[in-house]
């Protein structure tokens, strides 16, 4: 996975997460449940979780400088 990808994956699991916990998101979706909007929460936190254990960042110090 290339670096961009990685952080893209990583901020929009992170915008989901905190659109979903703001109550944004469920404007949008209609979930069945609490339990259901709480394991979307995890599962976005999880996903931008994977994504910053994901990117390079060797190569992104030697790209930078």
């Amino acid at each position: 996975m290339k670096n961009y990808q990685a952080i893209l994956l990583s901020v929009a699991g992170f915008v989901i997460a905190t659109k979903t916990m703001n109550g944004t998101l469920s404007n949008y979706i209609t979930f069945s449940g609490v339990l259901n909007e709480m394991a979307v929460t995890l599962f976005a936190i999880m996903l931008s979780m994977i994504g910053l254990l994901s990117i390079d960042y060797k190569k992104l110090i030697k790209s930078l400088f």
